[in-house]
């Protein structure tokens, strides 16, 4: 998806669903420039470059998007400032600082290709904020590849930043209906489907079987992998499919309160009295739910 093809189109640029993360990206990762430090500097210095800066709480400005990197902000990037790539023709650049900002990467209004410049952001910074040691001796490390890559002073041993799989499934009867819980930790109402971090050694699919039938006791009898998305909060990749489940279910009244089956007469009904909240228009969840109301969710047997 791009904004042109939406603007041609008559829709709205900051829409977006799971097709906008399936082709090729809009942030070019530049990855030949992050391995030249002279080269990092000289985009710095672009009459063009930006600037994403995030607060503590990995809050930003949305309107405008960013800002110009200025004098005052230095001849060259400061040592955690990271290089993301190049975006609509700029190098951008992110930063960690005070603020305090007020826009939230779940409920932001950006296009596309500021989402993902956004997430990358995010995603690194909250890295280079809580990895500052060698995870082998204990040594300070050095930020290098523009910040995506860091080497121990003392030991020399290269670091990456992680990735966290998790799956997030929407889970459906043999009535289309759909399949909603409330996790104990969330505002009242708020639901969602089913959702869940991918254990060591075992598959994506595998998770999906595991996480459904330990939170709500449901068998799955069909499943289908529709897309990904970043979650960078902190560091998750949300993995997402749609199911198909022959089982009563029952949620486990621990990591969730409650849940059941629903029709979309009943979530229509209920989001718009107040009863039910559902996830913020920026996730995957929300895509999820928002595509089985619209009828648009593919079958998970198809």
């Amino acid at each position: 998806m791009r904004l042109s093809q939406d603007l041609d189109a008559g829709r709205d640029p900051y829409m977006w669903d799971l097709a906008a993360w399936g082709g090729p990206p809009s942030l070019d990762h530049a990855s030949g420039v992050r391995e030249d430090a002279q080269l990092i500097e000289q985009a710095w210095r672009e009459p063009g470059a930006r600037l994403i800066c995030l607060d503590d709480e990995g809050r930003f400005n949305d309107d405008p998007f960013g800002r110009p990197v200025t004098a005052a902000d230095g001849d060259v990037p400061g040592d955690d400032d990271v290089f993301l790539g190049r975006f609509d023709g700029h190098p951008w650049f992110a930063r960690r600082d005070a603020g305090p900002y007020t826009a939230v990467l779940r409920s932001a209004r950006l296009t596309p290709g500021e989402r993902e410049v956004a997430s990358a952001a995010q995603a690194i910074l909250n890295w280079v904020r809580t990895t500052r040691r060698c995870v082998r001796c204990g040594g300070e490390l050095l930020r290098t590849r523009g910040g995506f890559a860091a080497v121990c002073s003392q030991c020399g041993y290269e670091t990456f930043p992680r990735t966290d799989p998790a799956i997030i499934c929407a889970v459906l009867d043999h009535d289309n209906r759909l399949f909603l819980a409330h996790q104990g930790t969330w505002e009242q109402g708020r639901v969602s489907v089913l959702a869940g971090f991918v254990e060591a050694g075992e598959t994506v699919e595998q998770a999906v079987h595991r996480e459904i039938a330990e939170e709500a006791r449901l068998r799955i009898a069909a499943l289908r992998y529709l897309g990904s998305q970043p979650w960078p909060m902190p560091r998750s990749l949300m993995l997402s499919f749609v199911a198909r489940s022959d089982s009563p279910g029952r949620v486990d009244g621990q990591e969730l309160s409650w849940g059941g089956w629903y029709t979309r007469t009943e979530v229509t009904r209920l989001t718009e009295a107040g009863s039910l909240v559902l996830p913020p228009g920026a996730s995957v969840g929300h895509h999820l739910i928002r595509a089985w109301l619209e009828d648009r969710l593919p079958g998970p047997e198809g």
